[in-house]
């Protein structure tokens, strides 16, 4: 049997295990029951999942966002693709950024004095180079 609200499979039950619509059945000729619309296509042939468009959207996310926007009702699967694309490009844009800065920081604060908090002054670090024959 199958869901007339989200069209998956769903067995013998009342309730819809996925999207929990209340599964209503209506009286047929012959004495028993049927499910309502039961052979229903749901969404269009053309709509898969497309890790090209999810690519397409992690290297260039303003077409992600773009295609998600256009395709969000037509081709559900084809714009959630482009939105996982999307997300995870900003993610890792995030991370990035933050790796950058962190380095970038730490290089700048790297000099040949520090200050040590014990003894409340400064050294001097002292490097020899010793040259072996």
């Amino acid at each position: 049997m199958y869901c007339h609200q989200c069209g998956k499979e769903v067995g013998e039950s009342k309730f819809c295990p996925y999207c929990g619509a209340s599964l209503e059945y209506q009286s047929s000729q012959s004495g028993y029951y049927e499910p309502i619309q039961q052979n229903i296509s749901y969404g269009r042939e053309d709509d898969e999942s497309s890790f090209g468009f999810a690519l397409l959207s992690f290297f260039v996310p303003i077409a992600g966002i773009v295609l998600y926007c256009i395709w969000y009702k037509e081709y559900p699967l084809k714009a959630k693709s482009c939105l996982k694309g999307f997300v995870s490009a900003i993610i890792l844009g995030v991370i990035a950024f933050c790796c950058f800065f962190s380095a970038i920081v730490g290089v700048l604060s790297e000099d040949e004095y520090s200050y040590d908090f014990y003894y409340n002054t400064y050294t001097q670090a002292v490097v020899e180079t010793v040259y072996y024959d």
